[in-house]
Formats: C-alpha cells, structure tokens, sequence
C-alpha cells in the first residue's frame, strides 16, 4: 500500500519556459485508475429498470497551450495555461442496437444540465492523484451512464411507431490493442515567440489605411490516455503551432476588405524564420491596401476561372473534401431520420463519377511531408485506438470509398480509422492527375485565354487567394465585431485576391467578389491542372463541431495542384455596407 501511495501524487505544474510538462504526470498511475474504475463501473453500474452497459470507453487529455497576441507592437494577449479534460463515452445495448446513431436536440444543444455532472469535456484538477481521479471518473460515468439511458429509452420509444429500414449494425467489433505514440517534448522558449509576434506586429505601423491589424502566435500540446472496456488502450501525443495575422479595412464607400496570412505546423521550430514571416506579412499588408482601390465586377460572371496554389487547397476544404465523411442517418424523436445536409454529397455515390476521369484522390496519414514541406495530417492512432488506413478515394474519377469510424454506414462495415479530434476527418489528401492533363502556369494562362476567346468572353477570372474559412470565423469575425459578417453568405465564398485576364494577355486585379453555388458536382468541370503541387496546411471546418461532435477545426493538409474549371459563376458582392470611420487613422508613418 505504501508503494502505491509513494506513486500517487503527481508533482503540480510549474509554470517555466522548456518544462516537459507531461514528464510531470505518472502515466502508470494515470492508466491504473481508470482501468480500474473501468472495471468496477463494469461490474457495479446497474439503476433498477435500466440495462447495464455493454461498453465503456475513458478518454483522459492533458494540454498546455501557449497564446500570445499583438496589435501594432503592443502584446495585449500572452497566457500559457494548462488543463486536464476527461471524456467518458457509455453504450446501452448491444453492437447490433444501442443509445447511438439518436439524435436527441435538447442534449446535443444544451448538454448536461448539471455543470457539476458534466462528462463530456470534463475539467479534472491539475494536481492528479490516483484517488482524486477515480472520484472523478465515478461522477462522469455516472452522469453519463444517466443521459445514456435516457436516451436509449427514447431511441425505442421512437421505434415503437415505425418500421425501421435502417438494420445496419449501431457499433462496429474491433480486436482490442495497445498503442503508444509519445515524444520527448522539447525545450520551449515562449519569450521568443513572444518577441517574434509583436515584432511582425508592428509591420502594420506602416500601413495607416488599415483599420484592424492582429499578429496572433499558439502552441499547443496534448497528451491522451485513452482505455475502453473492450481492451483497447493507447496514449499518444499530438502538437499544434499556429501563427496566423490579419488586416481589416474599408473604401471610402463603407465596403469591407479583408487579408489574412497563416502558417502552421506541429513543432515552432518548423514555422518559417522571422524574415520569411516579416517579408509574408508584408506583402499581406501591402495586398489590403491595393484592393481598398481595385474594383469590383460590374455584372456577375459565368465562364472558366483558373484557381492557384494555396486557392485551389481552400477551395477543396470548402467544397469538396467534407463529403468524403461517412454519415450515418440518425433517428429523432418525430421519427423522421435526419443527416447533415451540408457536405451530403457522396453518401450515396460510391461506384459514381465525382471527378474528371484523369483526376484521383487518396488519403494517407503516414506521409510526415510532401518533398520538403511538412505536412500538418499524419497521425499514428486515431480517436478510438484504430491505426489509420491510407483510402484510395477517387480513382479516375470514380469515387471508391469513405472515410469512416467503428460507425458502420452501408458499404463500409467496418471503420479504416480516421476519427481524430472527436469527428471524422481527412488527414493528408492528395490529388492525384494524369500528366497529359497538366499544364505548367504559362501553359494554364494560355489555355484560359484559349477559352475566353472561343467564347467570345471579355476576360477571364484567375483566382489566387480565397478567405479561409477557420479564420474568417474566428479571428477576423472577433477583431471587427461582425462587421465581416457582409462577406458571408449562404452558398458563396469570399475571394481575397483575383484578376481579370483579357484577350491580350493583360491582368487587372479585382476585389469585393465572391465564387457563387460551388459544390461537389462543379468539380467535375475542371478540365486541366497545373503540373505542381501546393501542400495547403490547414484546420479544417468540422461542420458538427458547433454542435459538441468534436473539435470545430481539425489539422489537415491538402496537396493538390491549381484547377482550371470549364465553367464557375463569380458574382460582386452588392449589400449595404457599413460606414467607414469618419476620422483618419491617427497613427500614419
């Protein structure tokens, strides 16, 4: 008993620049206390006139993330705090027919009633000990196990008055391993990175017509302990580096412009040096103030649009890729199944078309880079202790499978382990083209002026920056109180910068327009590629994220080189806008 307790208090955070947090944490004592609350709740958790659960599944993380913010050299964010969160996951039933697969609205809008209950995202104190930790456990499970029954009950209640179609299985059976992907974490100088945020900071010193400027950094790290009453057990790390800056400004007739830079990794040693980023800010800056004089379009545009680099990577993310998600239709309590209808697109679609025949898609979580870029996708062991399948999405166009987890939906019984962040998510993408289809850049200009001319077209649109869609939700929104909110419409995306290209060869940049109904099918109008890859890291959107199913952005990476479609709508952005400021920017250099 002594040597037990020798072990269980865990030494308390410390709150130094280069510690190794999670060495401050006994991972055997971790693991101990929830394998054996595992097993008693197992054992014991049984409410007279409910089922006794027939899984169970622990999910412990510890995170400490770095935060630094800065406004024109004045840092007015800097914070380093950690957490400790448990999640605890009940099933009632069994594999062919449990809690699952239900949509309940008040507890996926509301969740727990009871903070002091609350089993999802649970905050542990940071100063574990063994005892302290099964305490813990015992009230989330608890919880859990309350809300889980209620809503199995329901799920029946419902099924009582239709007959269901549905029979696939609710849970997929998987051999039970154990998995460990840990790292040594490195020494961490946040003072540096501090410095280095409120030097890019003051870049936008030089810039006086813009309004809002932001230069944001984080780090963050997490380790997870994960077990379930199957066996399964792992723990893995994960790393996150951000740096992410934009710039808000209005013309003199109230119309908003918008510009942002990001860069992100899973080290910060992997970031770009503080040149690379000063010289990237820069020219982002520079950008901002030239479309507060370009103009817009006069009348809406249908015709080929050539989309490049980093544009043709956000474009996928918003528009493509999310439909490669498994979803499984789920009950409500009126009956009527429901599915998200965003991103629904190829649900059913497995064996069709959803690309030109020269274009393939695959994914794969063990590429750690693409030539000498570092990919922000790769993963080791997903959410639920699957090691990740590398899926052939699209072969020649033809869509071939789904990414998916121990869910099973029709025609992908089992899962191919790509649950990562609590919602199922693409890693690294790849697309993938026959060489006669691609053209170098010269080559893909030429082409499209090909187009226009054989379509008596006065120009044609070229695309090189589409507002990314994390940071037009997040830091772009925030800084200017909503007032972006007039760049986001329904079934649109926002283009940050694009040209006209005439018949003669000549570029005339425009702004304030936006890429209208663009969706799954209109990718199967390209009709040439570029013949190099851009590797476009990004945190992908997860759609339910909003809703408590998982992280609402993801790490991801996107390798695919520019697109030329056949036919795009682009339309000018005509609202009411709001006013600009009635007084000029006092600081001017």
């Amino acid at each position: 008993m002594k040597k037990i307790i020798k072990f269980l208090l865990i030494l308390m955070f410390i709150v130094l620049s280069g510690t190794n947090i999670f060495a401050q944490y006994n991972s055997e004592i971790i693991l101990k206390a929830m394998k054996d609350e595992l097993n008693r709740s197992m054992s014991e958790l049984k409410i007279e006139n409910l089922e006794k659960p027939y899984y169970i599944e622990y999910k412990l993380t510890i995170s400490k993330q770095y935060i630094t913010k800065s406004e024109l050299g004045q840092i007015f964010n800097n914070d380093d705090p950690l957490r400790i969160t448990l999640d605890v996951g009940i099933r009632i039933g069994d594999y062919k027919f449990d809690n699952s697969n239900f949509f309940d609205i008040g507890f996926s809008f509301f969740g727990s009633t009871d903070d002091e209950e609350n089993y999802q995202n649970r905050t542990l104190p940071i100063e574990l000990t063994y005892d302290n930790l099964r305490r813990e456990i015992w009230l989330a499970t608890d919880a859990a196990y309350k809300q889980t029954s209620e809503i199995y009950s329901k799920k029946i209640a419902t099924l009582k008055n239709i007959i269901r179609k549905d029979t696939i299985p609710d849970f997929s059976v998987v051999p039970p391993t154990k998995s460990y992907d840990t790292t040594k974490t490195k020494d961490f100088d946040f003072a540096k990175y501090t410095n280095l945020v409120r030097d890019l900071s003051k870049i936008f010193q030089n810039y006086s017509k813009i309004f809002t400027s932001q230069v944001a950094f984080e780090y963050l790290q997490n380790r997870t302990y994960y077990v379930n009453s199957e066996g399964m057990e792992y723990v893995k790390d994960s790393h996150f580096t951000g740096l992410e800056s934009i710039a808000f400004a209005q013309k003199e007739d109230g119309t908003p412009v918008i510009n942002h830079f990001q860069s992100y990794s899973k080290y910060p040693e992997l970031l770009p040096s503080a040149d690379s980023l000063s010289k990237a800010i820069n020219k982002m800056a520079a950008t901002t103030e030239k479309s507060l004089v370009a103009k817009s379009l006069d009348e809406p545009y249908n015709g080929p649009v050539l989309i490049v680099g980093e544009a043709a990577g956000e474009l996928i993310s918003r528009s493509f890729a999310p439909n490669f998600m498994a979803q499984r239709q789920k009950l409500t309590e009126s009956s009527m199944g429901i599915v998200s209808q965003r991103n629904n697109a190829f649900q059913k679609k497995i064996g069709g078309r959803v690309l030109p025949e020269f274009m393939s898609v695959v994914d794969d979580p063990s590429k750690n880079n693409f030539g000498k870029v570092d990919l922000l996708g790769p993963y080791k062991i997903d959410d639920q202790g699957i090691k990740p399948e590398t899926v052939k999405l699209v072969e020649k166009g033809y869509l071939k499978s789904l990414l998916n987890d121990r869910t099973p939906v029709k025609r992908l019984p089992n899962s191919n382990g790509h649950k990562r962040d609590g919602a199922i998510t693409y890693s690294n993408l790849f697309v993938e083209v026959e060489k006669d289809k691609t053209l170098n850049n010269k080559e893909l200009k030429a082409k499209l002026v090909e187009l226009i001319k054989q379509r008596d077209l006065p120009f044609g649109i070229i695309i090189t920056k589409i507002a990314n869609q994390n940071i037009m939700a997040t830091s772009i929104m925030s800084k200017t109180y909503g007032i972006t909110s007039y760049l986001v419409d329904q079934n649109t995306i926002p283009i940050i910068e694009a040209y006209k290209i005439y018949p003669d060869g000549r570029e005339e940049f425009v702004n304030n327009i936006q890429l209208n109904s663009v969706s799954a099918p209109s990718f199967k109008d390209i009709i040439f590629t570029g013949n190099e890859n851009y590797v476009y890291n990004l945190l992908s959107v997860n759609q339910n994220g909003f809703m408590g199913e998982g992280s609402p952005y993801i790490p991801t990476s996107i390798i695919s080189p520019s697109l030329l479609f056949e036919d795009l709508e682009i339309t000018p952005i005509e609202k009411d806008t709001p006013k600009p400021p009635f007084f000029s920017n006092p600081i001017i250099k």
